[in-house]
Protein backbone atom coordinates (compact mmCIF):
# COMPACT_ATOMS: atom_id res chain seq x y z
CA UNK A 1 0.00 0.00 0.00
CA UNK A 2 1.32 3.45 -0.89
CA UNK A 3 0.53 6.74 0.82
CA UNK A 4 1.75 10.30 0.78
CA UNK A 5 3.35 11.62 3.98
CA UNK A 6 5.36 14.54 5.34
CA UNK A 7 8.71 13.96 7.04
CA UNK A 8 8.66 15.40 10.56
CA UNK A 9 12.17 14.51 11.73
CA UNK A 10 15.09 12.45 10.46
CA UNK A 11 16.58 10.06 13.00
CA UNK A 12 20.25 9.09 13.21
CA UNK A 13 19.61 5.37 12.61
CA UNK A 14 18.44 5.75 8.99
CA UNK A 15 14.83 6.16 10.01
CA UNK A 16 12.44 9.12 9.90
CA UNK A 17 9.30 10.15 11.75
CA UNK A 18 6.60 10.80 9.19
CA UNK A 19 3.05 12.11 9.41
CA UNK A 20 0.55 10.24 7.27
CA UNK A 21 -2.78 12.00 6.81
CA UNK A 22 -5.67 9.81 7.88
CA UNK A 23 -7.67 8.55 4.91
CA UNK A 24 -11.38 9.28 4.75
CA UNK A 25 -13.94 6.56 5.35
CA UNK A 26 -16.59 8.58 3.51
CA UNK A 27 -15.36 7.83 -0.01
CA UNK A 28 -12.39 8.35 -2.33
CA UNK A 29 -13.65 11.61 -3.84
CA UNK A 30 -14.26 13.20 -0.44
CA UNK A 31 -11.79 15.42 1.41
CA UNK A 32 -12.35 15.37 5.17
CA UNK A 33 -10.41 18.61 5.56
CA UNK A 34 -13.18 20.40 3.63
CA UNK A 35 -16.10 18.80 5.49
CA UNK A 36 -17.36 20.24 8.77
CA UNK A 37 -19.16 16.98 9.54
CA UNK A 38 -15.98 14.91 9.33
CA UNK A 39 -13.97 17.49 11.29
CA UNK A 40 -16.28 17.08 14.26
CA UNK A 41 -15.97 13.29 14.10
CA UNK A 42 -12.19 13.14 13.84
CA UNK A 43 -10.00 13.76 16.85
CA UNK A 44 -6.71 13.12 15.05
CA UNK A 45 -6.19 13.81 11.35
CA UNK A 46 -2.70 12.34 11.03
CA UNK A 47 -0.78 9.34 12.25
CA UNK A 48 2.90 9.75 13.11
CA UNK A 49 4.95 6.61 12.46
CA UNK A 50 8.59 5.68 12.02
CA UNK A 51 9.71 4.72 8.51
CA UNK A 52 12.90 3.52 6.86
CA UNK A 53 14.36 6.57 5.12
CA UNK A 54 15.40 4.75 1.92
CA UNK A 55 15.04 7.92 -0.21
CA UNK A 56 17.12 10.07 2.18
CA UNK A 57 14.31 12.57 2.71
CA UNK A 58 14.71 15.66 4.87
CA UNK A 59 12.32 17.26 7.38
CA UNK A 60 9.41 18.94 5.60
CA UNK A 61 9.69 16.84 2.43
CA UNK A 62 6.52 15.33 0.98
CA UNK A 63 7.25 11.66 0.33
CA UNK A 64 5.70 8.48 -1.01
CA UNK A 65 5.58 5.78 1.65
CA UNK A 66 5.09 2.08 0.98
CA UNK A 67 4.06 -0.44 3.61
CA UNK A 68 4.54 -4.18 3.50
CA UNK A 69 1.14 -5.57 2.50
CA UNK A 70 1.34 -9.07 4.01
CA UNK A 71 1.87 -7.87 7.59
CA UNK A 72 -0.68 -5.10 7.14
CA UNK A 73 -3.46 -7.40 5.90
CA UNK A 74 -2.65 -10.06 8.50
CA UNK A 75 -2.95 -7.46 11.26
CA UNK A 76 -6.18 -6.07 9.77
CA UNK A 77 -7.68 -9.57 9.70
CA UNK A 78 -6.73 -10.23 13.31
CA UNK A 79 -8.04 -6.90 14.56
CA UNK A 80 -11.29 -6.83 12.58
CA UNK A 81 -12.21 -10.44 11.84
CA UNK A 82 -10.95 -12.46 14.80
CA UNK A 83 -13.36 -10.98 17.39
CA UNK A 84 -16.33 -11.58 15.08
CA UNK A 85 -15.19 -15.10 14.21
CA UNK A 86 -14.75 -16.01 17.88
CA UNK A 87 -18.15 -14.53 18.75
CA UNK A 88 -19.77 -16.80 16.16
CA UNK A 89 -17.66 -19.84 17.09
CA UNK A 90 -18.42 -19.52 20.81
CA UNK A 91 -22.13 -18.99 20.10
CA UNK A 92 -22.29 -22.03 17.80
CA UNK A 93 -20.37 -24.16 20.32
CA UNK A 94 -22.78 -23.11 23.10
CA UNK A 95 -25.71 -23.97 20.84
CA UNK A 96 -24.23 -27.37 19.92
CA UNK A 97 -23.62 -28.13 23.61
CA UNK A 98 -27.24 -27.14 24.38
CA UNK A 99 -25.87 -24.77 27.00
CA UNK A 100 -28.81 -23.07 28.75
CA UNK A 101 -31.20 -20.74 27.00
CA UNK A 102 -30.67 -18.08 24.36
CA UNK A 103 -29.37 -15.58 26.92
CA UNK A 104 -26.63 -17.97 28.02
CA UNK A 105 -25.62 -18.62 24.39
CA UNK A 106 -25.41 -14.88 23.77
CA UNK A 107 -23.29 -14.47 26.90
CA UNK A 108 -20.91 -17.20 25.72
CA UNK A 109 -20.77 -15.53 22.28
CA UNK A 110 -19.95 -12.19 23.94
CA UNK A 111 -17.18 -13.96 25.86
CA UNK A 112 -15.76 -15.13 22.51
CA UNK A 113 -15.85 -11.54 21.24
CA UNK A 114 -13.96 -10.32 24.33
CA UNK A 115 -11.36 -13.06 23.87
CA UNK A 116 -10.96 -11.91 20.23
CA UNK A 117 -10.54 -8.26 21.26
CA UNK A 118 -7.93 -9.24 23.88
CA UNK A 119 -6.07 -11.30 21.26
CA UNK A 120 -6.13 -8.29 18.90
CA UNK A 121 -4.72 -6.05 21.63
CA UNK A 122 -1.93 -8.53 22.36
CA UNK A 123 -1.19 -8.82 18.64
CA UNK A 124 -1.02 -5.02 18.32
CA UNK A 125 1.44 -4.82 21.22
CA UNK A 126 3.53 -7.61 19.72
CA UNK A 127 3.65 -5.90 16.31
CA UNK A 128 4.76 -2.62 17.91
CA UNK A 129 7.41 -4.41 19.96
CA UNK A 130 8.96 -6.21 16.97
CA UNK A 131 8.34 -3.34 14.52
CA UNK A 132 6.10 -5.69 12.53
CA UNK A 133 4.44 -3.04 10.36
CA UNK A 134 7.30 -1.55 8.39
CA UNK A 135 7.06 1.57 6.30
CA UNK A 136 9.62 2.63 3.69
CA UNK A 137 10.06 6.09 2.20
CA UNK A 138 10.49 5.18 -1.47
CA UNK A 139 10.37 8.57 -3.20
CA UNK A 140 10.62 12.28 -2.41
CA UNK A 141 7.63 13.86 -4.17
CA UNK A 142 8.37 17.47 -3.19
CA UNK A 143 11.33 18.82 -1.25
CA UNK A 144 10.94 21.29 1.56
CA UNK A 145 11.37 24.89 0.48
CA UNK A 146 13.23 25.86 3.65
CA UNK A 147 10.24 26.06 6.02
Amino acid sequence: MEQIAVVKTVLANGMAKIAVERETACGAAHSCSECAGCEKMMTRTENVVTAYNDARANPGDVVKVRSENAAFFKTAAIVYLLPLALLLAFYIAATAAALGGEGMRLLVGALGFVVGVLAAILWDRHMKKVNGLRFHIVEVKRTCSGM
